[in-house]
């Protein structure tokens, strides 16, 4: 006979296993410093392609007053305005991709957690079973 309550603990184990729930194993192979600087890295390349990306928007828009910018042979002062800004900005992301990563984590311990209870609770249900 069809045990129901084993098979309610396997379609949660089949859900949790299913794309989502790879997802939080894999995170959870890592330690959590570990994939925090994974994710500080993946943040500062996608940062920096983001920010170049912004300054050649940006640079199209001021053309006519870039031109007479640079008239006045202010190079330097630009590049240091560009630099500053390039670090405010990788500043504040990669803290934001800092606290995010924590948290993403943070949940997938909850989730494997979480997970692992279903599956202690169904290799007791086998092992009751044994027993009997």
């Amino acid at each position: 006979m069809i045990n129901q309550d084993r098979v309610r603990q396997m379609s949660r184990l089949a859900m949790m296993e299913s794309d989502v729930g790879k997802n939080t194993i894999r995170v959870y192979s890592y330690r959590r410093i570990d994939y925090v600087i994974v994710q500080i890295v993946k943040g500062f390349f996608m940062g920096t392609v983001c920010f170049a990306a912004f300054m050649v928007l940006w640079l199209c828009y001021i053309w006519d007053d870039l031109n007479v910018y640079f008239a006045d042979a202010q190079y330097m002062a630009f590049l240091v305005k560009v630099l500053t800004w390039y670090g405010r900005f990788m500043a504040v992301y990669l803290i934001i991709c800092a606290i995010v990563a924590v948290v993403h984590f943070n949940r997938c311990r909850k989730k494997r957690t979480l997970y692992l209870r279903y599956l202690k609770r169904l290799r007791k249900s086998y092992a009751s079973e044994k027993d009997e």
